[in-house]
Parts: C-alpha cells; sequence; structure tokens
C-alpha cells in the first residue's frame, strides 16, 4: 500500500468515526441530537405548559398520528427528553422538543401508534416536578 492510499485510508476511517457518533448522539450521557426517527410533527393534541418549576398538566392524552406542544414559560431553558434517562429511547418523537428557552414553543414529533410515553427534564431526571406522561389512543 503506497502512503497515499494509507493516509487516505486512515481519512476514511476517521470520517466514518465521526459519522458513527453523530448518528448515535454521540456520548450516551447527553441529550439526543437531531431529528427522532419517524420524522414530523403532526397537528397539536395537547399542550404542556413550563412554569413555576413544573410541568401542567403532568399528562395528556392525545390521538396517534398527533404532536404535543410544550411551552417553556418557566423564566430559565429546559430540556424536555424522552425517558428513561439518560438514553432518551422510549419515545423519540418526544426528543424533538429538546432544549428549549424561557418563552420558547416546540412540536414533539407525530406519536405513529398508541401507546404511553414518560418523558423528563435531562438536566433535572429526578424532578418529579418537570416529569410526565403522553398517552396516545
Amino acid at each position: 500500500m503506497t502512503r497515499a492510499n494509507r493516509l487516505l485510508a486512515v481519512q476514511l476511517l476517521a470520517a466514518g468515526m465521526v459519522a458513527g457518533l453523530a448518528a448515535c448522539g454521540g456520548d450516551s450521557g447527553g441529550p439526543p441530537t437531531g431529528p427522532a426517527p419517524g420524522g414530523s410533527p403532526g397537528p397539536s393534541g395537547a399542550t404542556i405548559t413550563i412554569a413555576n418549576g413544573r410541568v401542567t398538566p403532568s399528562s395528556v392524552t392525545i390521538a396517534v398520528g398527533q404532536s404535543v406542544t410544550f411551552v417553556n414559560n418557566d423564566g430559565q431553558a429546559r430540556n424536555v427528553t424522552s425517558d428513561p434517562h439518560p438514553v432518551h429511547t422510549d419515545c423519540p418523537q418526544i426528543n424533538a422538543v429538546g432544549n428549549l428557552a424561557n418563552g420558547a414553543t416546540r412540536l414533539t414529533q407525530a406519536f405513529p401508534a398508541s401507546r404511553s410515553c414518560g418523558f423528563h427534564d435531562h438536566d433535572d431526571p429526578d424532578n418529579a416536578n418537570r416529569r410526565g406522561t403522553i398517552v396516545i389512543q
């Protein structure tokens, strides 16, 4: 193998490692990045507001194909992610909300099937006031 071919092989290996890390969201200790599988938001079926250190309501029910709107009026950024912490893999549609600045509003992606999905604030995962459930029927 020539020196140029070895250099090219090393560059391709490095590019593949970077792409692999990006595809899995980087390290497993942080919130996921990029869009969740399944694509895009559907019509909003419910709104959850974060204010005074808590989510209200803590449980909503929506129809299959709908999304949930999250509104942050808590005075600081919140990081809304799917359970379980720290991998956020149960309902990746929730991960579309992610980092939500104070005053911001963002939709989850559409939920494709009937089930129950838990969510939490990634930056304070054990705080029961910032945990909730989305029921899809």
